[in-house]
C-alpha cells in the first residue's frame, strides 16, 4: 500500500496479489524472502531485475553486493552465518522505465511459483537502452539472465525481437524435472513469461504478432 512504491511501480498491486496471502505478506519481510535462498522467491525475482544492490553486516562490518551474487548454489549464499541483510536498495525508476512481474502456479494465489519473472526496461525513445531479465524455477538459484538482457540493449522493440529474446533466454537456463513440472514445461513457461512481459508493457504487441514472427 505505500504510495511511494505505487509512485514507481504502478502494477505493484497487481504483482503483490500474485505473492502469498494478505497475512503473510503482512507479517514477512522482503529480507527474509530473499536470504531464505529459494530459486522461486517472488520478491528475489521482483528486485534482481531492478539490479538490486545489498548490503550485508555481521553486526561489526559491512560489505556490499550485487543481489543477483548472493546465490551460489540450491540453498547456498554468498554469506557467512554471522552476516544478515542490512540494507536493500536500487535506483528508482524513471518516467522512462518499464516494469513487470510475471508468475505461473497452479493457484493463482496461495501458492508458490513453477516459474516467475521480472522485467525491467529503461527506453530511450522507441529504443530499449537497458534492460533487465530474472527468472525463477528455471535452475538450482535465481537467475539473472545477463545474455538476455545484454541482447534487448539499443535495439527497437519488434515480435521478431521478442522471439529471438526467448531463445537466448533458453540457452542461460537450466531447469529440472520436479513436482512443479518437467524441464520442458519450465522452459516453454519462461518462453511465455517473456513474451507476457512485452505484452503487459508494449500495447501494440499482440499474441498473434508472436505467433506470425
Amino acid at each position: 500500500e505505500s504510495p511511494i512504491f505505487q509512485q514507481y511501480f504502478p502494477l505493484l498491486k497487481k504483482h503483490i496479489k500474485l505473492v502469498s496471502s494478505t497475512q503473510i505478506r503482512n507479517m514477512a519481510t522482503i529480507a527474509g524472502n530473499i536470504i531464505n535462498g529459494s530459486p522461486i522467491g517472488d520478491f528475489t525475482i521482483f528486485f534482481m531485475a531492478l539490479d538490486t544492490q545489498i548490503v550485508l553486516s555481521d553486526g561489526i562490518k559491512t560489505r556490499e553486493l550485487p543481489l543477483r551474487k548472493l546465490f551460489k548454489e540450491y540453498k547456498t549464499l554468498n554469506k557467512t552465518p554471522d552476516e544478515f541483510i542490512d540494507k536493500i536498495y536500487f535506483d528508482l525508476p524513471g518516467n522512462n522505465t518499464l516494469f513487470n512481474f510475471e508468475k505461473v502456479c497452479k493457484r493463482t494465489h496461495l501458492d508458490i511459483a513453477s516459474v516467475n519473472s521480472a522485467i525491467n526496461i529503461v527506453m530511450e525513445g522507441d529504443v530499449i537502452s537497458t534492460a533487465g531479465i530474472s527468472a525463477g524455477g528455471v535452475g538450482p538459484v535465481p537467475f539473472y539472465l545477463e545474455k538476455s538482457s545484454a541482447f534487448l540493449q539499443n535495439k527497437k522493440n519488434s515480435p521478431q525481437l521478442i522471439i529471438e529474446v526467448v531463445k537466448i533466454a533458453q540457452t542461460e537456463i537450466s531447469p529440472i524435472s520436479d513436482a512443479r513440472g518437467t524441464e520442458t514445461y519450465k522452459r516453454l513457461l519462461l518462453g511465455q513469461l517473456i513474451k507476457a512481459h512485452f505484452i503487459e508493457l508494449f500495447p501494440a504487441v499482440t499474441i498473434k504478432d508472436l505467433m506470425n514472427a
